[in-house]
């Protein structure tokens, strides 16, 4: 590890003292998780750095044969365009970073669409955006300032980014071997889709203050010029509309369940819901909320006929229009749709074959949901 300098007022240098790490949870994951920005986004992209959301630390990966959470990833983060980031962080001495991390680490990212779920993502961030004393609808905000897209959309982005291999991966050390400045560097050049990236945390000591220098190996300009013509082709968001939505909804859905999303989306209009249109590249869909509820949407509709219901936080609702456990026990109780033993940060969804023979009585459900809770009325002057 090269040394660093602190310049004194004679002119004279004094040496910084190396620090290495001994505790790998506290002294790497934690000032992480704490300083997102040490992943440094303007080296990743200079001419438009990139941001961090830190969707969950030590998120679990589940066991494809029994669906139990057998491993986790130090941290998955994603940035304002919604590109999942899989962070692994290693001490120097950890041979492990030279080998069987690089595989986990190029599983995740070829089976990611397998493991996570936009809505788990969310209910995720939420949980961490809480545990920081924050909300995710702020969180996004400052990730996205310009307010391109709702949340509903972004998560519907990162969904469609790990189906198709949009992903970052990162090696946050504190010092990184040769031999995975090499592995790192075949990689990023070979991956058209995926970036691959090492990070190295130098850690120094001076005057009883820790000195912590994040550098970016493994993205040269041949390979940033590689990943700059895939986004170009690849990224662009797609945006839907009810033409465009329900040509993909009858290529999938037969004749009557296409009738049934269709009534969805009229009683939803006819009931003056806010409908909006998704981005995904992949799937079509449209969300339907309240304004009186919040900004956020209470159920979405994909092309291929699943039906999520949010029962997550809704900002800045009084508790006495919190309508979810009214909402989560008309469902179970007039259609026999399941409802979440807790509200908070709960999405369940419902595939077409579940709901689609009940839709006159999701639109009973609606009249009596907005008839229990309606618009306020506004005081005349």
């Amino acid at each position: 590890m090269s040394k660093v300098y602190v310049v004194k007022e004679d002119a004279t240098t004094e040496a910084m003292t190396v620090v290495h790490c001994s505790d790998e949870e506290a002294e790497l994951q934690r000032i992480l998780e704490l300083n997102p920005d040490l992943i440094p986004g303007d080296q990743i992209r200079p001419e438009d750095p990139r941001r961090w959301l830190v969707v969950k630390r030590e998120m679990p990966v589940p066991d494809p044969a029994s669906g139990g959470n057998r491993w986790s990833i130090d941290f998955l983060f994603v940035d304002q365009d919604g590109v999942p980031t899989f962070i692994e962080c290693k001490r120097y001495s950890d041979t492990r970073a030279r080998r069987e991390v690089v595989g986990q680490m190029l599983e995740y990212a070829a089976n990611g669409h397998y493991y996570w779920s936009k809505e788990q993502m969310r209910t995720y961030a939420e949980s961490t955006a809480e545990q920081k004393g924050t909300s995710l609808e702020s969180e996004i905000r400052r990730l996205r300032p310009d307010g391109s897209e709702n949340i509903d959309e972004f998560f519907q982005c990162i969904e469609d980014n790990l189906r198709e291999g949009q992903v970052r991966l990162v090696f946050f050390l504190e010092q990184s071997p040769p031999e995975l400045k090499s592995v790192v560097d075949f990689l990023n050049r070979q991956m058209e889709r995926s970036e691959v990236l090492l990070v190295e945390a130098r850690q120094y000591e001076h005057a009883g203050l820790k000195i912590v220098s994040p550098i970016l190996f493994g993205y040269t300009e041949q390979a940033r010029q590689v990943k700059r013509i895939v986004s170009v082709s690849s990224g662009k968001r797609r945006k839907w509309d009810k033409q465009s939505f329900f040509g993909q909804v009858a290529e999938r859905l037969t004749k009557e369940q296409t009738v049934a999303v269709g009534k969805m989306l009229e009683e939803s209009q006819n009931l003056l819901g806010r409908v909006s249109w998704g981005t995904g590249n992949v799937n079509g869909s449209f969300s339907v909320g309240w304004s009186h509820f919040g900004t956020r949407s209470i159920f979405t509709i994909d092309s291929n006929g699943k039906l999520t219901v949010s029962y997550g936080h809704y900002d800045g609702l009084p508790q006495d229009r919190d309508f979810r456990p009214f909402l989560g026990k008309q469902l179970a109780d007039k259609l026999g749709l399941s409802s979440p033993d807790g509200f908070d940060n709960k999405y369940l969804g419902y595939s077409i074959d579940q709901w689609s023979a009940k839709a006159s009585g999701l639109r009973a459900v609606l009249e009596l949901l907005l008839e229990r809770y309606p618009e306020p009325e506004i005081p005349q002057e």
